[in-house]
C-alpha cells in the first residue's frame, strides 16, 4: 500500500494491479490472509502519551472490490469496534485466517494488551497484559513494551515487542488470551522488526541494517544466511509468507527471497515503472 492506494500481485510481486479502498479510508494499516480476504484499519489522532485512540475497521472478501465497515464503529470520537476499549494507541492489525485477528494496544506508561477476534472482526476481547521481560519493570516515562504484529507458526502465536532498549519475543498457546516471554533478541535496541519463518526459525532486522537469525527459537543466534542491503540506512520491514518466500521493504523499495533469505532480489514497486 502506498498512501491510500492498495495493490495486488498474483505472481509474487512481478506485476501489480491497483485495487479500490473505501472512500472514507484515510490511510493506515492492512492485513490480508489470501488474495481475496483482507482488513483495513485507520486510527484517529491519539491523546497525549497514547492515553486513548479511536479506530475504524473495514473488511473485504473480494480483493477490495467491495468493503464492509464493521458494525458498531465510529472511530475518531472515541467509539471503537465492539469490545475494543478507547484506552491506549492501536496498531499492527494482523489476521491469521478468516476468523482470527489481532490488534496491539500500548502506551508508554503501562503494560500492553493484544486484542483478538474470532469472528472476522465483528467483536474483540483483550488479552491479559503482557508480562515484563526478565530484569525489567514497566514504569511511567517510556519504560514499557510495544508489541508488533502477531503471527502464527506451527499452531503457536508469536509476536515481537520493542521496549526497555531491547527487542523481545512473546508466545501464546491459548489463542492470544495470555502471553509468555520467549526470548531476547541480541544487539537490537528498540528498533527493527522480526519475521517468523516457522516456530523455530526467526529473522531479525535491526537498527544497524544487519540481520540476525535463529534456528532454535532464540536459544542461539547467528548472522543471517544472506545479505539484505538497502541504500537507506534504515532497518527494513521483513515478512515471510512461508519458510522460503519473504519480502523486505524500505521507503517503497521491495526485495524478495524464495530460498529462506539466502538470496534477495529487487522486485517492482507497485505504482512505478519496472526498473531496467
Amino acid at each position: 500500500m502506498a498512501g491510500v492506494n492498495l495493490f495486488r500481485s498474483t505472481d509474487r510481486g512481478e506485476t501489480w494491479m491497483q485495487r479500490p479502498v473505501p472512500s472514507d479510508f484515510g490511510g493506515g494499516e492492512l492485513s490480508f490472509i489470501d488474495d481475496q480476504h483482507g482488513w483495513l484499519m485507520t486510527a484517529a489522532s491519539p491523546a497525549t502519551q497514547c492515553q486513548a485512540e479511536g479506530v475504524l475497521l473495514w473488511r473485504t472478501a473480494d480483493a477490495g472490490a467491495n468493503w464492509e465497515k464493521l458494525s458498531k464503529m465510529a472511530g475518531p470520537q472515541g467509539e471503537e469496534p465492539s469490545g475494543v476499549g478507547s484506552r491506549q494507541c492501536k496498531e499492527d492489525l494482523s489476521f491469521i485466517d478468516a476468523s482470527h485477528g489481532f490488534l496491539s494496544a500500548w502506551d508508554p506508561n503501562s503494560p500492553p494488551v493484544i486484542y483478538r477476534t474470532s469472528d472476522g472482526g465483528n467483536s474483540w476481547s483483550p488479552s491479559l497484559q503482557l508480562p515484563d521481560p526478565p530484569g525489567q519493570q514497566t514504569s511511567p516515562g517510556g519504560f514499557s513494551l510495544r508489541p508488533a504484529a502477531v503471527q502464527q507458526r506451527d499452531g503457536v502465536l508469536v509476536v515481537g515487542a520493542l521496549g526497555f532498549q531491547h527487542m523481545y519475543v512473546y508466545r501464546s498457546t491459548d489463542g492470544g488470551t495470555t502471553w509468555t516471554y520467549a526470548a531476547t533478541v541480541p544487539n537490537a535496541h528498540d528498533v527493527g522488526s522480526i519475521a517468523f519463518l516457522d516456530a523455530t526459525h526467526w529473522w531479525v532486522s535491526a537498527e544497524d541494517v544487519s540481520s540476525a537469525y535463529t534456528a532454535d527459537a532464540g536459544a542461539t543466534w547467528q548472522a543471517a544466511p544472506g545479505q539484505l542491503q538497502f541504500a537507506a540506512p534504515i532497518a527494513p520491514v521483513i515478512v515471510f509468507a512461508d519458510s522460503q518466500v519473504g519480502y523486505a521493504t524500505v521507503r517503497g523499495l521491495i526485495k524478495r527471497t524464495t530460498d529462506g533469505g539466502a538470496h534477495w532480489t529487487d522486485i517492482q514497486t507497485p505504482g512505478t515503472q519496472r526498473r531496467p
